[in-house]
């Protein structure tokens, strides 16, 4: 009987060595649930996934899967779709590139959903944090004086002589005289500007040529010496001077004039509060972020990286290399 005694140990140390050496473990047969409904190549359908989804396809309605053959129905169609799953699998489609990224982007939408979605929505924005940016900053919220310009053009041709120049001056200046004895309720050119103004745009509008603001007056598509000229005026029916432009002579009217103002904490406390919001929600993403990436162990081959050729052609006017864009959050 000793030979029975070494053939047993040689059996379980054969047994022992397929063991170990990866050929069975526990894990490859998950212990079923209690709750199963059913089973496809050893994954289950418990019940309670099953009434999720007579949840999710309408079961609340008056009606619906009350009979076994309609339960039955909705179980068939759930076994399907897992036949098709295992079958996808089977022919390798849950490595195809295309798929692992639609996979992807819902499992990283479904873990923000969950973990940093919450942390954002939490933010709580105080009123005196809003004041503080409000005094912080109360600079960048001043509005900056603008003013309703009206205008006389006479061209002055390119080479022309000094008697004609002069001639236009003239003109002009009889133009002010008379833009000076309009009734005092009247602040732009009126009927002068269709007389006098060669400015299409203006002339058969009283001479008004919109609002003026002090911010950024190289924007404006006027001479330059109208702009600065209107920018000086204050008093509504002003008259300037006969200005000399490039190809023209000008005549300027203040229409209306709205000195600068601060807007109060009030006026923009909607605003500052977004901002603070925008700004808290991003330190928390960022944070979120390295939390996540902190809990792997990565490694990147830098001279890899280097030698990865790009895949299309530089910009033509703009060599200089650029970060790469962020991923969109999904």
């Amino acid at each position: 009987m000793k030979w029975l005694g070494y053939a047993c140990v040689f059996v379980a140390g054969l047994l022992l060595g397929w063991f170990f050496a990866g050929g069975w473990s526990p894990s490859d047969q998950p212990p079923a649930p209690g709750d199963w409904l059913a089973r496809v190549n050893g994954e289950y359908l418990t019940t309670e996934e099953f009434i999720d989804e007579m949840r999710r396809r309408g079961g609340t309605r008056p009606g619906q899967y009350q009979t076994v053959e309609q339960r039955q129905a909705l179980l068939d169609d759930l076994l399907y779709r897992r036949a098709l799953v295992a079958a996808a699998r089977e022919q390798g489609l849950d490595r195809n590139p295309q798929v692992r990224r639609s996979r992807d982007a819902i499992l990283v939408t479904q873990y923000l959903q969950d973990n940093l979605r919450p942390r954002q929505e939490a933010i709580r924005i105080s009123d005196r944090e809003i004041r503080q940016l409000y005094e912080a900053q109360a600079e960048e919220y001043t509005i900056p004086a603008r003013r309703r310009v009206a205008m006389i053009r006479i061209n002055v041709p390119a080479g022309a002589s000094e008697e004609t120049r002069e001639a236009l001056r003239a003109r002009a200046e009889q133009a002010r005289q008379e833009a000076l004895e309009l009734n005092t309720s009247v602040f732009h050119f009126g009927t002068l500007a269709r007389q006098y103004s060669e400015d299409p745009g203006s002339r058969y509008r009283n001479g008004v040529i919109g609002w003026i603001s002090e911010a950024a007056p190289e924007r404006y598509r006027h001479d330059p010496v109208v702009v600065t000229t209107a920018n000086a005026m204050t008093e509504p029916g002003q008259v300037s001077d006969v200005l000399e432009g490039e190809g023209a002579l000008y005549l300027v009217r203040l229409v209306d004039y709205q000195p600068a103002r601060a807007r109060s904490m009030e006026e923009l406390a909607d605003g500052l509060s977004q901002r603070l919001r925008r700004d808290r929600h991003n330190e928390i993403e960022v944070a979120f972020r390295h939390e996540v990436l902190d809990r792997l162990d990565i490694e990147v081959r830098a001279d890899r990286l280097e030698q990865i050729d790009p895949v299309g052609p530089p910009r033509p006017d703009d060599d200089t290399p650029r970060p790469p864009p962020m991923p969109v959050d999904n």
